[in-house]
């Protein structure tokens, strides 16, 4: 269980600020949580749980293990049974 961004998403305002080239240390904190998992070829799956105060999504992810990704979508699948949260979408 890992967090997906080291702090809350930003806005689509915020991410409309970083322009095309995008700012490379803001990007870089972004992919933080994730970029480890896509160089070592883990799987992961990331799933909503709620929101910030500011109204933009939070959510965590889980890795697994090389080629189980069946255990993972099967987890995933569990914890949108047992939750709502997938069903919500912020207010843009």
């Amino acid at each position: 269980l890992i967090p997906t961004q080291p702090f809350a998403s930003p806005t689509v305002k915020q991410m409309a600020s970083l322009g095309v080239s995008g700012d490379s240390n803001t990007l870089a904190m972004l992919l933080r949580f994730t970029a480890p998992f896509d160089y070592t070829g883990s799987p992961t799956i990331t799933l909503p749980s709620g929101f910030t105060k500011a109204g933009t999504p939070v959510a965590f992810q889980l890795a697994g293990r090389h080629l189980e990704e069946d255990v993972l979508l099967r987890a995933g699948h569990a914890y949108q049974q047992a939750t709502d949260w997938h069903t919500m979408h912020p207010k843009v």
